[in-house]
């Protein structure tokens, strides 16, 4: 009638070199957006924002990499931030479902035991 999963979750973050692909992007916007309005280059330059903690959302310079650029400098930095990546942790979590009647589906349960 229920089923348990224990997941894992890696945390990720960038080293280092996630600053010589911005120096890439950077050349690449420089050269593309020379007679373009400068809000050309905020939308790329959005994903480097850092949250009040100082961290950059991987989630937003990964979504980077599914551009389908073809300059070679931009190839470069796309490579320099799958290099850049680096698990720095891990955290498990177990997910609870309830079976729906007599069917092989499945719903989740919500379980908030952290604010218990």
């Amino acid at each position: 009638r229920f089923k348990i999963q224990r997941a894992m979750q890696d945390r990720i973050a960038f080293d280092e070199r996630l600053q010589a692909a911005k120096a890439l992007i950077d050349e690449c916007l420089a050269d593309w957006t020379v007679d373009a309005r400068p809000e050309i280059q905020t939308l790329i330059n959005q994903a480097f924002i850092t949250d009040k903690e100082g961290d950059i959302n991987t989630g937003r310079v990964l979504a980077l990499r599914r551009l389908g650029i073809d300059d070679e400098r931009w190839v470069q930095a796309m490579v320099a931030i799958g290099e850049a990546l680096q698990v720095v942790g891990s955290k498990s979590y177990l997910r609870v479902y309830e079976r729906i009647g007599d069917t092989d589906r499945y719903q989740p349960i919500a379980l908030d035991i952290a604010g218990v």
